[in-house]
């Protein structure tokens, strides 16, 4: 095997590695969605039908955001990293 060769194989793994990131933090993006949709769905089918206090309401739309903000902020990091280690693959093959 050449260098050459060797060094493809390397990228071409780092770039799948990448991608797996990528798939891994739209699951969990996708997931908090949902479940911000569902908490908001409960909460005002809830509070229509007279089911859920005022209280119980708010409550439930902190929490749905509280949800979509956790699954926002690792989505966003992971998004970052891997831009910034595709930025720098490209540099190191330009040199």
């Amino acid at each position: 095997m050449t260098a050459k060769g060797s060094i493809k194989e390397v990228i071409g793994l780092e770039v799948e590695k990448s991608r797996l990131n990528r798939e891994k933090s739209m699951l969990v993006m996708n997931k908090s969605l949902i479940l911000y949709f569902a908490f908001m769905f409960v909460a005002v089918l809830g509070f229509i039908n007279g089911y859920i206090s005022r209280t119980l309401l708010n409550v439930l739309i902190i929490m749905g955001l509280c949800v979509l903000i956790i699954g926002t902020v690792p989505y966003v990091r992971t998004m970052h990293s891997e831009e910034k280690r595709l930025n720098d693959l490209i540099q190191q093959m330009r040199k």
